[in-house]
Formats: structure tokens, C-alpha cells, sequence
């Protein structure tokens, strides 16, 4: 028996399983777990939007989807007791009617649910988010700027070359020394106060 035999079989008795336990409950939380993850990650991963813009991106995705999943469980929760009494009634097998229901309830939970729960709660969770993140920023620009206390003195006099001490050269040599110096001071002159 070879190594595709095997991977043959172990497929096939994959789906037979997932055939038999077929649910569409499974299928939607399937899809909102790797878009939870997916989605937020190469929202970061894009190289042209700012940090801020994709963090606050990544976040909301993540968000969404997460609302999706519960709201997914919650309605396939409440939807499934119906089966039984359906099914006494129209005459149908309550596995089938437990099918369609969670079909249903997946289709109403994706198209109404999921949008009116987001629409509720997003913007007041993102809205509270971001005064926590603002709020964090402040105290801790607040506290580096009371650990550090930098002050820059800006230097707007010119300084004065002919005071500096040099020794007795000949005349050449003397003012190329002094046009040295002079340079040299002018533009360290201009680095500390430009």
C-alpha cells in the first residue's frame, strides 16, 4: 500500500465524516474563524497604509468576525429547538427539518443579524477603543516628557571669532587659520539654533 493509498483513504474517510455530520452551522463558523485571522492579518501586512489606519482596520475585522461567530452559535442555538415541532407537523423527519432550520438560520443570522448587531456596537466600541488608546498615548508622552525635560536653546547671536586665542603666525597662515575657524563656527552656529 503506497503513500497515495493512504492519503486516498484518510480523504475519503474525511468526507464520509463530514458528509454524515454535515451542518451549515460548522461551515459559517468555519469561514468567520479564518477571516478573523486572515482578514486582520494582511491588513497589517499592507505596506501602504499608515500603522494607525491599519491597526484600527485590523482590529474592526477582527471584531466583526467575532460578532459573527457568536451570533452564528447563538441563533443555530435558538432556532434548533423548533425542529421537532415542525417536524410533527408537517410530517417530515426531524433531521431534515433540523437541516433546513440551520440552513435558514445561518442565511437570516448572515443577511440581518450580523449587520444590525455590528451596526449597534461597532462604533461604540471602536469609539471607546480609541479614547483608551488616546488616553494611554497622553500619559505616556506626559511621563517621558517629565522624565526628560529637553529644552533647546536656540543660539541667535553670531559668535565673536576674534576673541578665540591663536598663536603668533605669519600673516598667510594666520588668515587661513582664522577663515577655518570662522567657517567652522559659523556653521556649528547654525546646527544648534536652525
Amino acid at each position: 500500500m503506497g503513500l497515495s493509498n493512504i492519503l486516498y483513504d484518510k480523504l475519503k474517510k474525511l468526507c464520509v465524516s463530514l458528509g454524515k455530520h454535515n451542518d451549515a452551522l460548522y461551515a459559517v463558523l468555519a469561514i468567520a474563524v479564518f477571516k478573523g485571522v486572515m482578514r486582520p492579518t494582511f491588513t497589517m501586512m499592507d505596506k501602504k497604509s499608515d500603522r494607525e489606519t491599519k491597526k484600527y482596520a485590523a482590529f474592526r475585522e477582527g471584531l466583526t468576525e467575532a460578532i459573527a461567530f457568536a451570533s452564528y452559535i447563538l441563533t443555530h442555538k435558538l432556532v434548533l429547538p423548533l425542529a421537532v415541532p415542525i417536524a410533527k407537523k408537517t410530517g417530515k423527519s426531524p433531521k431534515k427539518v433540523k437541516n433546513g432550520l440551520s440552513l435558514l438560520s445561518v442565511c437570516l443570522t448572515a443577511g440581518i443579524i450580523i449587520p444590525f448587531i455590528c451596526n449597534l456596537t461597532l462604533k461604540p466600541i471602536m469609539d471607546g477603543v480609541k479614547k483608551l488608546n488616546d488616553k494611554r498615548k497622553n500619559s505616556k508622552t506626559d511621563s517621558f516628557d517629565r522624565i526628560l525635560d529637553i529644552k533647546e536653546n536656540i543660539v541667535s547671536e553670531k559668535i565673536n571669532v576674534s576673541g578665540i586665542y591663536s598663536p603668533q603666525l605669519s600673516a598667510p597662515s594666520r588668515s587661513l587659520l582664522d577663515a577655518v575657524r570662522r567657517n567652522s563656527l559659523q556653521n556649528a552656529a547654525m546646527k544648534v539654533g536652525g
